[in-house]
Parts: C-alpha cells; sequence; structure tokens
C-alpha cells in the first residue's frame, strides 16, 4: 500500500518551524513519508540541524518582498519568478499527497504554483499561530482545504513547540529562576532592561537570558547565565525550571510558556506587523494568564518591581494552574491523513 506523501512547508523564523517539531512525531506514527521545506537561511538550517535530524528536508531558496523601500526588493522580484516554477517542478516529480503550511514566505512560490502552473490533486492544509492571520494564511483561505488556527473561537488547534519535560531540576536554586528571552528580533531590547537591571535582579534571582546571535551582554555574575542560542528542547527546560519568563508576544512562545504553566511578563514587539504581538499577549492578559508591559522608555524603571509583582500574584499562579492549552498536533496529524 502507497504510503502517503506529505510536505510540511515553512521556514523564515522559528515561529515557522519549531511547532512542525510536534507534528512530525505525531505522523511519523501513522507511517507516511514527510518531507519538510524550508527557507534556505542560516537561521532554518540551524533549526533543522538541531531539531529535525530523522527528516529529508529541502532548503528552498525565494526571495521575499519587504514592507519598507528596498532595492533588494527589485532583486528578489527575478528570484521569487523563478522560485515559483522551481517550485512547480518539485511539486510536479514529488506529486505530494498533502501540502502543509506553517508560515513564512517559503510557502508562497508553492502556493502560485499550485493555484496557476499546474493541476494539484492533493489536499491543502494551513495553520495560523497568531491571532490575526499572516499574509501566506489570507492567500490560502480560498484555496486551502482547512485552515487551523491557535486563536480559533469555535475550534482552537493550537500547535506549538510542546516537548516532555523532564521533571528533575537540573540545577537547583534557593533563589528564584528568571529566563530573559527576546527570539531573533526582539533580543536586543529585552537585553538592554536587563543590564540596566542586572545588578539589582541578581543580588534576588537567578537570571538566564538568551541574548540572540551576535548580541550577547557584558555582564558577569554568580547567578547569572547566558546563551546566544539554544535548541527548542534545551530552551523548553529552561523554561520548566524557571520561576518566571520575561519575552516578547510570539504566539508559540506564549502558548509554549502558559502550556507549562510559569507566570510571564510579556513585552510585545512594537514593531510586529498589524500589531499582532500585542493583540497575541492581550489575549492572555485579559484571563489573567500573564502580565503586559509596554515597551517605552519607563519599561527598565519598572521592570524589578513588576518581577516582584507578577511573583507574588496568587491570582494568576491560579488561573495558570486551571488553564487548559494543551498541543493539537495529534488532532492536526489525524486531520491531514484522513481519508488520503
Amino acid at each position: 500500500m502507497k504510503k502517503i506523501k506529505i510536505f510540511l512547508i515553512g521556514g523564515g523564523t522559528g515561529g515557522h518551524i519549531f511547532p512542525l517539531r510536534n507534528l512530525v512525531d505525531a505522523l511519523k506514527v501513522r507511517e507516511v513519508d514527510i518531507k519538510l521545506i524550508v527557507a534556505d537561511a542560516p537561521l532554518d538550517r540551524q533549526i533543522v540541524a538541531e531539531n529535525f535530524p530523522d527528516i529529508e528536508t529541502l532548503f528552498f531558496r525565494t526571495g521575499k518582498i519587504r514592507r519598507y523601500f528596498s532595492f533588494q526588493n527589485f532583486v528578489d522580484v527575478f528570484v521569487i519568478l523563478k522560485s515559483i516554477f522551481v517550485a512547480r517542478q518539485i511539486l510536479k516529480k514529488e506529486k505530494p499527497d498533502v501540502l502543509f503550511f506553517k508560515g513564512g514566505f517559503v510557502g508562497f512560490p508553492f502556493l502560485i504554483a499550485i493555484r496557476f502552473l499546474l493541476r494539484f490533486r492533493g489536499k491543502i492544509f494551513s495553520h495560523e499561530s497568531d491571532i490575526l492571520p499572516g499574509k501566506l494564511t489570507i492567500l490560502l483561505q480560498k484555496h486551502a482545504d482547512k485552515t487551523f488556527s491557535n486563536f480559533d473561537q469555535e475550534n482552537p488547534m493550537p500547535l506549538f513547540y510542546a516537548p516532555k519535560f523532564v521533571e528533575k531540576v537540573s540545577e537547583k536554586s534557593l533563589i528564584p529562576r528568571i529566563l530573559i528571552t527576546g527570539g531573533s528580533q526582539g533580543a536586543q531590547f529585552l537585553n538592554e532592561i536587563f543590564v540596566s537591571n542586572a545588578e539589582k535582579l541578581c543580588e534576588k534571582y537567578f537570571v538566564t537570558c538568551l541574548s540572540g546571535k551576535g548580541k550577547a551582554v557584558s555582564f558577569t555574575n554568580k547567578n547569572f547565565e547566558q546563551f546566544e542560542f539554544l535548541p527548542a528542547d534545551v530552551l523548553s527546560q529552561k523554561i520548566h525550571e524557571s520561576d518566571l519568563i520575561i519575552t516578547r508576544a510570539g504566539a508559540n512562545s506564549l502558548f509554549e510558556i502558559i502550556a507549562a504553566k510559569k507566570p510571564a511578563i510579556v513585552i510585545p514587539l512594537p514593531s510586529a506587523a498589524k500589531n499582532h504581538q500585542f493583540l497575541n499577549a492581550e489575549f492572555f492578559a485579559k484571563q489573567s494568564l500573564l502580565r503586559v508591559l509596554l515597551q517605552n522608555e519607563e519599561t527598565s524603571l519598572k521592570l524589578c518591581e513588576e518581577i516582584e509583582s507578577v511573583l507574588n500574584d496568587k491570582g494568576l499562579r491560579e488561573n495558570l494552574a486551571k488553564s487548559e492549552i494543551e498541543n493539537k498536533a495529534e488532532k492536526i496529524a489525524e486531520e491531514l491523513v484522513i481519508n488520503n
């Protein structure tokens, strides 16, 4: 019996790739053929090397259209046109039964290829992490057999990186542990507000700072450690071992933190498209599952006070304990293979 062939397409940021790990695991037990298609970029290659060594991966080169003026846009028009025809060749040769789009511009050439350049007879699915749909999700809505969403009001289908935590804390601490992580785009500001408060924080807490590539901070203390980058499973363990997380408001991070039932101070990235990070954070703040702190000149001055307040917020802890957020990778996998 011929195995179902599924292409998982996403890339450009960790949020478009990390959640696919759980979906891959759910699909592997169903004995299907899986191919991962991500952007041909250093970040994507590193994520795949550390998290998907067991999956055949295609690093796909394409350009992108930026929302700001850039001469690179003129060059990328030709790169995108070429990538559309390359995508067509791949689809024509491989003949996948299912396409699953997770997000990122890497999916655009495949969408155009199946829409205009060949008759694709398989099924098309997409998944949206943020509360406001991205451009690819909007384009796919007319063509996808089904679109899953973390924030669907009627049938939420969260898909985020959710490993099985190791219950034993690797390094016990007599003081509360704080994890600061800003991701690839938003790390710099979080690094700066930490440095402004570093001495005071490390008197009371053990602080782990995920500073981002090339953004390491100049600070040393017995109660401080930093990493420029961590594999997803190690970062998840750090989340589990922490007493409080300071982070941006990417949907995948928020779902993972709340699923781990950890208090968080969330500082949305102001430059995020459609202000979606603020809206992501606001959704959970209204349920008293996290605390939102806006990025402005006073953020650094408020940080220590806000940390103390959140750590002592019994109501927030009770709400987190009652929350029922769970990864729906199994249910999504089931829908991808059914009737094929």
